[in-house]
């Protein structure tokens, strides 16, 4: 019961740290720092053998996962098909970007077209379909969808690399 309050306490201090991560002017709030062990957790460069991305069945239906099984997920405000995240410093907090060792990352059972850009914190980020991929750190772990439609700016993604715009079982 202690660990599943924990887990609960985690996911909703991720999720109130949430508000700023839009890049929008408006915003006034900013999130909340992250522990230094979760930011090293989710940024770790993935292995340089085996697929870097591949899907998995969750609420949502099937998404596109990391190599750890995280769902991953597109941010509106990134443009297609440049070099350069829109994700900035204290986004990247809540949203650290999917990164490889490889240039050209392999992958199992997505259709969309992979790529990488020039990481923001260095390395390669992952693109599908010419989008950087990020994962949640609000995500409880594998099959966990709780980043999606967060602010209506950040999307899982289906195996052809097509952001998913429904809620999760819906």
């Amino acid at each position: 019961m202690g660990r599943m309050l924990a887990i609960s306490f985690t996911a909703l201090a991720a999720g109130a740290a949430l508000v700023g991560c839009t890049n929008n002017e408006n915003t006034e709030q900013t999130p909340a720092p992250m522990t230094t062990t979760m930011t090293e957790t989710m940024t770790e460069t993935a292995p340089t053998a085996g697929p870097v991305l591949s899907t998995a069945q969750t609420d949502l239906g099937e998404v596109v996962v990391n190599v750890d099984g995280m769902t991953v997920y597109a941010f509106d405000m990134d443009t297609p098909g440049t070099d350069a995240s829109a994700c900035d410093a204290s986004c990247l907090e809540v949203w650290p970007p999917v990164t490889s060792d490889n240039p050209q990352p392999e992958v199992s059972g997505v259709a969309g077209t992979i790529g990488t850009i020039p990481g923001p914190q260095g390395g390669n980020q992952v693109t599908v379909n010419g989008m950087p991929v990020y994962l949640f750190s609000g995500d409880a772990g594998p099959g966990s969808v709780a980043g999606q439609g967060v602010q209506g700016v950040w999307w899982a993604l289906n195996p052809a690399g097509e952001k998913i715009m429904t809620e999760p079982g819906g």
